[in-house]
């Protein structure tokens, strides 16, 4: 393993789990000291996640927070300058496919309860937007990086409410790399296809009902339509959002990646 954040402080949202998770330990197996904020409720994976990293040698604390909470945002921030002395790098990782209580297909605008509306665009656009302008805020004068979660679901209109966020999100990386640019914090997005995730899971169980082998042919489904004919997995995610927040992604700021097995160049438009 090489050390390409050496020295380096990094907050990372829904860092308990699946992408966050696996960013968490790549950037800490580089060098990184790392926060992993999630959910109180995820303290549990956090801390699974911060012994693994600590065992290797690593730095690692779990900050619980609710990305939609400014004052909770804000102490994930102080907690990352006071432990480990600045915030360098942020990978917004933290999302939603759809809330909690919903039911059936979330591709629908047209039926969905406008509060169901309300919270994917409030974790998925907002929590981004709150992480963000808490830790630039909190950066140095050399400047930083930072990483969003986006969607290839950002190019396609086939995900309802999903699909508004993450094009919001997309949006929103461009404005604030623009914004940021002269305060050298690059920000760039990451715009995944399938990945072997949690929130995959939940896609399938939303669309499959209870029915195992309705869920198991959509996920068949979404594997025979990426090129490479198989999920993505969160460690090829985590690598390149190391890519971005290290010193060879210097020179990108107001990007969107795609690691999807080649399914924006096909189906969204590249």
């Amino acid at each position: 393993m090489t050390t390409r954040l050496q020295g380096r402080r990094a907050l990372l949202t829904g860092g308990a789990s699946g992408i966050g998770a696996a960013t968490a330990e790549l950037f800490a197996a580089e060098g990184a000291a790392v926060v992993i904020a999630d959910l109180p409720s995820h303290r549990a994976a956090a801390d699974a996640v911060v012994a693994r990293i600590e065992k290797d040698g690593g730095r690692a604390v779990f900050a619980p927070t609710d990305v939609t909470d400014p004052a909770a945002v804000d102490a994930a921030v102080a907690l990352c300058v006071d432990r480990f002395g600045g915030i360098d790098a942020v990978v917004a990782s933290a999302g939603v496919s759809a809330h909690p209580d919903r039911t059936g297909s979330f591709n629908s605008l047209l039926d969905l309860d406008p509060a169901h509306f309300r919270f994917v665009l409030d974790v998925n656009v907002t929590g981004v937007f709150l992480t963000a302008s808490a830790a630039a805020s909190a950066m140095p004068e050399s400047g930083g990086s930072i990483v969003v979660l986006a969607s290839i679901a950002a190019k396609r209109p086939s995900a309802g409410a999903y699909s508004v966020s993450k094009a919001g999100a997309w949006m929103l990386t461009r404005c604030l790399a623009h914004e940021l640019a002269p305060r050298h914090i690059r920000v760039n997005a990451i715009g995944p296809g399938y990945v072997e995730t949690g929130l995959l899971d939940g896609m399938a169980r939303r669309s499959g009902g209870d029915d195992l082998d309705a869920q198991r042919i959509w996920r068949e489904t979404r594997e025979k339509q990426v090129p490479l004919q198989r999920l993505g997995l969160p460690a090829e995610i985590a690598r390149t959002a190391l890519f971005l927040t290290s010193d060879e992604g210097s020179y990108f700021t107001g990007s969107l990646l795609h690691p999807d097995g080649g399914f924006a160049s096909e189906y969204a438009g590249g």
